[in-house]
């Protein structure tokens, strides 16, 4: 039995997007393409990246971020592929006392350790017992202590994220596969224990 790919897609924030990067990623060949929160900034342009992101066929999930929240647009708060042992989620929950503030925490932390901002965040979102592929971050990385991987953004950047690290993540064969917006491979990452 072959393997389901699943191309997760965090934070594209349509149509702020960085287009090479999304067309990058869209070129790569999935079973199932996760929107993995904040896919939009305007619920009018949610049609259009549905549609680019079905245009191969392949089945398409959208996760809850705090923009689609704040927009009403309906979504999964998680997402648990069959078998896999890795949870998908936006990570917003993770926020400590609102967006605002956290922002200006993980902007004044960056400065001082990348490391240390990104490891408190994974502390906060983490899936006892599984692998958990978070948005929200603008991040691209792997907290190895509380198993969290952080799936990059396909956003244009911003002065308001202490992070702008443009990549996405390929899940298939026990891993989750973590690439650069030009889709060069930046790290693997095993689902199992």
């Amino acid at each position: 039995m072959a393997s389901t790919r699943i191309l997760v897609l965090a934070d594209v924030h349509y149509p702020h997007t960085v287009m090479p990067a999304l067309e990058a990623a869209l070129s790569e060949p999935a079973d199932r393409v996760v929107l993995l929160g904040d896919a939009v900034d305007s619920p009018s342009s949610l049609p259009d990246l549905l549609n680019r992101a079905s245009s191969s066929g392949a089945e398409v999930v959208l996760v809850r971020g705090d923009n689609e929240e704040r927009m009403g647009i309906p979504g999964l708060e998680r997402y648990e592929p069959d078998g896999m042992g890795v949870v998908l989620l936006h990570g917003h929950r993770g926020n400590l006392l609102g967006e605002r503030f956290t922002k200006a925490v993980a902007r004044a932390g960056a400065r001082v350790s990348r490391g240390l901002v990104l490891g408190a965040y994974a502390m906060r979102v983490r899936v006892r017992g599984r692998v958990a592929v978070v948005g929200h971050a603008h991040a691209l990385g792997y907290s190895r202590r509380f198993r969290v991987v952080f799936a990059g953004s396909l956003s244009q950047p911003s002065p308001s994220r202490p992070f702008n690290e443009v990549g996405y993540a390929v899940i298939e064969g026990g891993e989750v596969e973590l690439r650069d917006g030009a889709g060069r491979r930046v790290l693997s990452v095993p689902l199992g224990p």
